[in-house]
């Protein structure tokens, strides 16, 4: 049965030949048992990368070698590559549905024309200069309509500047991550392990200022 019905297909055709400039390359990692929301995920990307030749995915399985390349130990998993097929920051961990199947097309969109991205040219600056790793884990369901806002903000973070990681983690398929950092309602942006956290969808120099104040704490921990 199709996860995506004729009508959203037309609409995201027309999204697609209207907006898409470079190839978006995807990898998608499985487990063969004990998934189950592999195979849905799978079938969305399917359709999915159907609709354009432009954007496509391979599929690998978490115990193969691209899995431990890409560091990737939770399934189902979406990692966008950039046009050397490395690693661009931009992952899913778990299945794209209900609200955040909007987060997968607008990020297909932006990782092809980053020109795309909405941050003010201050932000997009500010974002480039960060010098140290950063890791963001927006948990989020799909019934939220608000999450989508916080997975694109960290998405299109991690598009900017390439030491952004940033992962959607869908909160109620991996339960223990989400109780390991206290998460009660999303969305919620953990960010480098829970040195800082953020609830809510807030707008990009929210996050931002989070970031920057973890690097003053680390320069004034150095002296």
């Amino acid at each position: 049965m199709a996860k995506i019905d004729q009508e959203e297909k037309g609409k995201i055709k027309d999204l697609f030949s209207a907006n898409l400039k470079n190839e978006v390359k995807l990898l998608f990692f499985a487990k063969e048992n004990d998934c189950e929301y592999c195979g849905d995920t799978e079938e969305i990307l399917n359709e999915v990368t159907a609709i354009d030749k432009r954007v496509n995915f391979e599929k690998y399985f978490l115990d193969s070698k691209k899995a431990e390349e890409f560091k990737v130990d939770k399934a189902p998993a979406i990692i966008f590559l950039d046009e050397e097929g490395k690693d661009m920051g931009v992952h899913f961990y778990g299945i794209p549905s209900g609200y955040e199947f909007t987060s997968l097309i607008e990020d297909i969109l932006d990782a092809s024309d980053k020109s795309r991205i909405d941050f003010s040219k201050k932000i997009k600056t500010e974002v480039e200069a960060i010098d140290f790793a950063v890791s963001l884990q927006v948990f989020v369901t799909p019934t939220c309509p608000y999450c989508p806002r916080a997975v694109r903000v960290a998405h299109q973070m991690a598009m900017l500047n390439p030491k952004i990681k940033a992962a959607m983690i869908e909160a109620v398929e991996f339960e223990e991550l989400s109780a390991s950092y206290g998460v009660s309602g999303v969305p919620k942006t953990v960010i480098n392990d829970g040195a800082a956290e953020q609830v809510g969808a807030v707008p990009a120099k929210t996050i931002l200022k989070k970031l920057q104040s973890l690097a003053e704490d680390a320069a004034v921990a150095a002296e």
